[in-house]
């Protein structure tokens, strides 16, 4: 679903506001800071591209700023900061699940988009199981990759529709609620409370990064307190540039350092006209320069057959008490709603089809019915016109039909939009001068910049990870990409 409304750059200002008030309290002495505003400090950065340019805040003041938020400053050294590090440990460590044996990481890879994992799954019921490898849950497991800068859920009384927050069904209102629900899911790491968690954290390997980084905060013996912080570290991990870091071919056509093919470019005009992909996931950065995500973070049904191979379908009765009579309500359910039937939250497009190698299956819409981009281009493209092909839609009622369905597309056209959306992995290498297929492009291209959102700024830290974001996509207009990890 379209919205009309696009607050990002509101939510930028806000952010740049946090961080100046957080220097200006470290600093007392006005002189220490020899820019007049957050606007004319981010500038400075701009044009120096490093701490200790013209006009930035001394190299001491940052360290100062390190030290209390625990998040570096672009031009200082580290890939993630040390939260984000304690984070890193804990999206790894499988051995914080009951049994042990399943990590974050276990249904997020980063090599697939931090979606599943393992190819023979994602080709038939696409369901991972849980930590009891008798039990399993009733969808894909979504992208962690961009999730961070969904806003909390809410409803959009403008839009008349739901919006952000996280999982499938919004059930989680932001990323730190988020985090904690897989940990106590006995479909998922099957703990029993926030203390066993806390517990194999406290005993792990990362034990005295997880005291450094949370310092009195830590030594609290409220299981509660402790778990949060875990949360905390986890999301912040999740919102790192490691795994957020806008390194497409896309955004370095957005840069200006490449062109796209003739298929490519043909794809990119059916996304935001014939077919009609804009209506839930803006492709164009808006007028501060932030790149597009992909999603509105709205959420629709889109009339999806159901997966006859989910596992879900086979789960004892306690599990699932509907059997093989189950339907999947997303949001409905989670609002205990019936307008909502059916809807599950917009997907980023983003990393749609990165794979860790080239003959690697992935699975495609909340339930990985589809399992390639071709068949789900398809589906969008001839729902209506030869439904005989997917099967009907495992919830009928609130099905949009208005913008999908019929687009009306040649199997030329289909292939284009592929390719398209082929262009949206990250970990793209803007090719050499000297590399086969190099296409020189005009060097004036503006560096697009992350979206950002209001709920998600909560200090200066967060404006600090936000300036590494910034670093990143900055490269692609100066200089040539960086692997990513």
């Amino acid at each position: 679903m379209r919205r009309t409304t696009d607050h990002r750059s509101e939510y930028f200002q806000d952010g740049q506001n946090i961080v100046w008030q957080s220097i200006k309290v470290l600093s007392t002495c006005k002189d220490i800071v020899h820019c007049e505003s957050p606007g004319a400090w981010s500038k400075q950065f701009d044009h120096a591209g490093q701490t200790g340019g013209a006009g930035s805040p001394p190299r001491s003041l940052l360290l100062l700023l390190i030290l209390l938020t625990g998040f570096p400053i672009p031009g200082m050294a580290g890939d993630l900061t040390a939260l984000e590090q304690l984070g890193k440990q804990i999206f790894f460590d499988t051995r914080l699940s009951t049994p042990a044996g399943q990590a974050c990481a276990s249904c997020h890879l980063p090599e697939a988009g931090f979606t599943g994992p393992t190819s023979s799954v994602n080709e038939r019921g696409a369901v991972y199981a849980g930590a009891v490898s008798s039990r399993a849950g009733n969808r894909k497991p979504p992208s962690v990759a961009y999730a961070c800068f969904s806003p909390s859920f809410s409803y959009d009384s403008e839009e008349e529709t739901y919006v952000g927050g996280q999982f499938w069904d919004g059930r989680a209102l932001n990323l730190i609620e988020q985090a904690k629900a897989p940990f106590l899911n006995p479909l998922e790491m099957n703990n029993s409370n926030a203390t066993e968690v806390v517990n194999k954290v406290l005993k792990s390997s990362y034990q005295h990064l997880f005291r450094q980084v949370f310092r009195k905060q830590a030594e609290s013996s409220d299981a509660d307190v402790l778990f949060e912080l875990i949360a905390r570290a986890l999301a912040a991990y999740e919102s790192s540039s490691e795994v957020n870091s806008f390194s497409s071919k896309y955004d370095a056509y957005l840069a200006g350092k490449v062109e796209l093919t003739a298929q490519e470019q043909q794809g990119l005009d059916l996304f935001a006209n014939k077919a009609n992909c804009t209506a839930c996931h803006p492709h164009e950065p808006d007028s501060e320069g932030h790149p597009p995500l992909f999603t509105d973070f709205t959420y629709d049904n889109i009339g999806a057959p159901a997966n006859p191979e989910n596992p879900f379908y086979k789960m004892a009765a306690d599990v699932n008490p509907d059997g093989a009579r189950y339907r999947d309500l997303g949001l409905g359910n989670a609002l205990h709603n019936q307008a909502q039937w059916g809807k599950v939250k917009v997907p980023t497009l983003r990393n749609i089809a990165r794979k860790p190698a080239p003959g690697f299956s992935k699975a495609y819409l909340h339930n990985g019915v589809f399992k390639s981009i071709q068949e789900v281009v398809h589906f969008y493209n001839a729902r209506d016109v030869t439904p005989h092909e997917f099967g009907p839609p495992d919830v009928l009622e609130n099905v949009n039909r208005d913008e999908l369905g019929d687009l009306q597309l040649t199997a030329n056209e289909e292939l284009a939009l592929v390719a398209f959306l082929q262009t949206l992995s990250d970990g793209y290498h803007i090719p050499s001068p000297g590399d086969p297929g190099h296409s020189p492009v005009a060097e004036n291209g503006n560096s697009p910049l992350p979206a950002t959102n209001s709920s998600h700024f909560r200090a200066a830290s967060d404006i600090a990870r936000y300036l590494r974001f910034r670093q990143n996509a900055h490269r692609f207009a100066h200089g040539p990409a960086e692997t990513v990890r």
